[in-house]
């Protein structure tokens, strides 16, 4: 039996991690579960600790960033040398009973699986698509999900590679973090895991779609009434994304098509009234000029080396 650990982030939401931790619970294929709490300020770490006594949950003083968090709970379940695949999860994600069972089957039958990724439905109460599968337009490297908004009628029940797995639940070998390192903590929110993917093919790992795992996701809990900060961070990731991975014979076609999107999504704001909201894109373009690029697309960026120092606490 593969042995796996779980690692859901929680920020200031304590009864919407709680309902990913019952669905981890479960799960008929037993897994270590790691929550790390990202510098709430409130009573989540207390409330956590009363509801889950089982379930390790670890403290980090300040919000650090969704990626940064991640890589925090990596390090500390990687310590544990029988550890094979770490599970990501964002903590508004409900998974099925059997999700984990099906990963981990497509896991033994293909070796060369770097990450895996469960069907993700919306969570509102209907059979519709969030996440089928996805591909990368490679000369811009913008990312187009299969699917999305269908109803299922089992159109996407075929297990194949992809260019991309999302990140609300994210099913990875170790082997990739040791040969690619962690998340890229550059990325405070949002594309950490679209980095990451790339990384991984980059390195010949291979990414697939599990139709047969699936689970559910609310979308964006942790700033869900905070429209002006999502704007901001999707500037700013993108902006730094784009720098990091677009080749420099594709910069022109880039700088085109990201323009149009960008000049289409303000207009359609616009029209909506958030006009407002919508001006927190340009200091959010400006941060993501700003951030220093790594030495190197595929480096680990330091965080090989400190999976292996940083001890347990």
């Amino acid at each position: 039996m593969l042995s796996v650990t779980a690692i859901v982030v929680n920020w200031r939401q304590p009864e919407i991690t709680l309902r990913c931790l019952r669905s981890l619970e479960r799960l008929e294929y037993p897994c270590q579960v790691i929550v790390i709490d990202n510098g709430s300020n409130d009573h989540s770490v207390a409330y956590l600790t009363q509801h889950c006594p089982n379930v390790e949950v670890l403290r980090l003083p300040t919000n650090r960033g969704f990626g940064s968090a991640c890589n925090y709970g990596i390090i500390y379940a990687l310590q544990d040398t029988a550890c094979e695949y770490v599970l990501l999860l964002n903590n508004d994600v409900i998974l099925h009973p059997q999700a984990l069972t099906e990963l981990v089957k497509a896991a033994q039958v293909l070796p060369n699986a770097g990450i895996l990724g469960p069907k993700v439905y919306y969570n509102d109460g209907t059979n519709r698509i969030w996440y089928a599968g996805a591909r990368r337009r490679w000369a811009v490297l913008a990312a187009t999900d299969t699917g999305r908004g269908q109803i299922d009628h089992g159109q996407f029940n075929q297990t194949r590679r992809v260019d991309y797995v999302f990140g609300a639940a994210m099913f990875v070998r170790r082997t990739v973090f040791e040969q690619i390192g962690l998340f890229d903590e550059n990325f405070f929110l949002y594309l950490e895991d679209l980095d990451f993917c790339l990384r991984a093919q980059n390195a010949g790992f291979t990414l697939w779609f599990v139709p047969q795992a699936y689970v559910w996701h609310e979308g964006s809990a942790s700033i869900a009434h905070e429209a002006a900060l999502y704007r901001y961070h999707i500037a700013r990731s993108t902006t730094y994304f784009l720098r990091k991975h677009i080749s420099s014979k594709h910069v022109p076609l880039a700088i085109a098509f990201w323009l149009l999107v960008a000049v289409r999504t303000i207009a359609v704001e616009t029209l909506r009234g958030d006009i407002k909201k919508t001006l927190w894109y340009w200091p959010g373009f400006v941060a993501g000029l700003a951030v220093p690029l790594p030495a190197s697309i595929m480096s680990p960026l330091g965080f090989g080396a400190q999976i292996w120092t940083t001890g347990r606490e």
